[in-house]
């Protein structure tokens, strides 16, 4: 039932309900946006002003990855991205909230990995957080809620360097640098906030942000023109990325050669689906069926089992994947078709100076001690 309820709230704010009955729930969606809006307003002024606390973590650098949107901008390529940079350089952890995951449920933050990959399935830490400790094995990744406990947590196994992943909006944890990512193809989150559109800050909040990196730019013309609306709240750096197709591989990580022309069945449980429809198309594929669930949540073993026959039926040959998905399925399931997924890494497209400028300037305050309090 809360999974119907999500996607018909989402086709509410996308505009693909109609008519008087879709038009009165989004008048609700509204009057309840407006209130989201003033606490939100209320809420960074008193950071703003000091009446609400931070506490700085005793670490040399931490660095906040965020938006001001809801979801699906590509925080966790980002943080991949800026992870690589510093893996083989400085001891550095990643704190992540674990959403819709046991972690986000717990009092204290779950270690997923203490630098030798991940210690617990993704139900119990979250998709996401499970990948970043998989593909980044070295690295000390903790899960939950508390960031206070957490960031505390890593400064003791020895991390120099934190990566918050999405925190923009846990202002209570102090950051050096404040990484925004924007989603070009929406990046004022269909200009309403919480919950009859996106928005979880308003555009001023950019104004905080040392560096913005813009999602999802395929055209020059794009960049330039999303760089001047973004220049009316922030004079941080805008950098153009893009996500990058690795490769297509089997449930035992070997490389497909090729699904050109190949009938498939497509799954997946991310904020933006229409974002993986498209990239399936472009390797080639023919998409006979969709399966999408909201984000985060699990996929269930039955209607997996039904959609594959669905498929099978249609005359697919394969069922195809996200990673964040493919880290999902971690149980046999006696599926018509096998699964395959795709790998994908965040280009930079423009802006690569700006990005080493601001390397170095992350790498210049490295050498700050700050003592455990």
């Amino acid at each position: 039932m809360s999974k119907k309820l999500e996607l018909y709230v989402l086709d509410l704010i996308n505009g693909k309900r109609k008519g008087v009955v879709a038009s009165f729930f989004r008048a609700i969606l509204q009057f309840f946006s407006w209130i989201f809006r003033f606490i939100v307003f209320c809420r960074n002024w008193a950071f703003d002003h000091g009446w609400l606390r931070r506490y700085t973590p005793p670490v040399p650098v931490v660095i906040s990855i965020g938006n001001i949107v809801a979801g699906g901008t590509g925080k966790t390529p980002v943080t991949m991205l800026l992870a690589k940079e510093f893996y083989d350089v400085i001891p550095l952890a990643i704190l992540a909230r674990g959403y819709r995951a046991q972690a986000e449920k717990l009092s204290k933050p779950v270690i997923l990995s203490r630098g030798n990959g991940p210690l617990h399935p993704p139900s119990v830490c979250g998709d996401e957080p499970y990948m970043l400790s998989q593909n980044l094995p070295k690295a000390f990744v903790c899960v939950g809620k508390d960031r206070h406990e957490a960031s505390n947590i890593a400064a003791k196994a020895g991390a120099k360097l934190i990566l918050l992943d999405d925190g923009m909006q846990h202002r209570h944890l102090a950051r050096d640098f404040e990484v925004v990512v924007v989603d070009a193809r929406d990046p004022f989150g269909h200009g309403y906030f919480l919950p009859r559109g996106f928005l979880r800050e308003g555009a001023k909040s950019l104004a905080r942000a040392d560096l913005i990196i813009l999602n999802n730019v395929h055209l020059h013309d794009d960049l330039t023109a999303l760089r001047q609306q973004i220049a009316h709240y922030t004079t941080a750096p805008v950098i153009g990325a893009k996500p990058v197709v690795e490769g297509v591989f089997d449930l035992q990580d070997k490389p497909i050669s090729s699904i050109q022309d190949v009938k498939v069945g497509l799954f997946c449980g991310i904020a933006h689906p229409d974002y993986f429809e498209k990239t399936v198309q472009e390797l080639g594929a023919v998409i006979v069926g969709q399966y999408c669930i909201p984000d985060h949540m699990d996929f269930d073993p039955d209607q997996l089992i039904q959609f594959s026959k669905e498929c099978a039926a249609k005359g697919a040959e394969k069922l195809i994947c996200t990673e964040k998905d493919r880290v999902k399925i971690v149980e046999a399931l006696d599926l018509a078709l096998p699964i395959v997924w795709v790998r994908m890494h965040l280009a930079l497209v423009e802006g690569k100076a700006q990005w080493e400028d601001f390397i170095q300037r992350v790498k210049g305050n490295l050498t700050r001690d700050r003592q455990l309090t």
